[in-house]
């Protein structure tokens, strides 16, 4: 579906809308756009903890086989599950393809801002209008940007999950 069609079935008439309600749907597309952020931030944050984690065990783990010598196939596993663990969750801590908040004023200045038969309320209305065309598509790009990392972020918390209970296990066992 074309974008212009999609904000045609909206409302025919957008240079209708008075100025009062852009400035609402603006608020709320900004509002909405700064939660979408920090949800990202907070996936981030998450990865960051969880890598600390995994980082802690693996150093715990590294020490214990100083000690006491598990067989060389837990080794072996648990090397290869802690690295597959550390590669995804440093792939979530890099940049993530923020689009960032705002516009450039050269997309926000448009050709009809210099028209004379548009009034001063008019020409703010056109802008309005492109910047909440411009934060729908924001909006819709960066949900899937952070739908992809939580379904990334939950692989890599089931899999340290799964490592810190296999090393318990394996030093467990160990000493008994």
């Amino acid at each position: 579906m074309s974008e212009i069609k999609f904000w045609d079935k909206i409302c025919k008439d957008w240079e209708n809308i008075p100025l009062e309600s852009y400035k609402f749907l603006f608020n709320q597309a900004k509002d909405r756009y700064d939660e979408i952020i920090s949800e990202s931030i907070s996936i981030t944050e998450k990865s960051i903890n969880l890598t600390k984690l995994a980082v802690t065990i693996l150093s715990g783990f590294v020490a214990y086989n100083f000690k006491v010598k598990p067989g060389p196939e837990w080794i072996v596993i648990l090397s290869f599950f802690f690295l597959i663990d550390l590669l995804c969750l440093i792939v979530l801590m890099f940049p993530k393809g923020v689009i960032f908040k705002g516009s450039p004023p050269k997309e926000l200045f448009k050709d009809h801002l210099d028209n004379t038969t548009y009034s001063d309320d008019e020409k703010v209305i056109v802008i309005y209008y492109h910047e909440l065309v411009r934060y729908q598509e924001r909006i819709e790009k960066m949900n899937e940007r952070n739908n992809q990392r939580q379904r990334f972020y939950g692989f890599a918390l089931i899999l340290t999950i799964a490592l810190t209970c296999l090393t318990a296990g394996i030093i467990i066992n160990t000493i008994l």
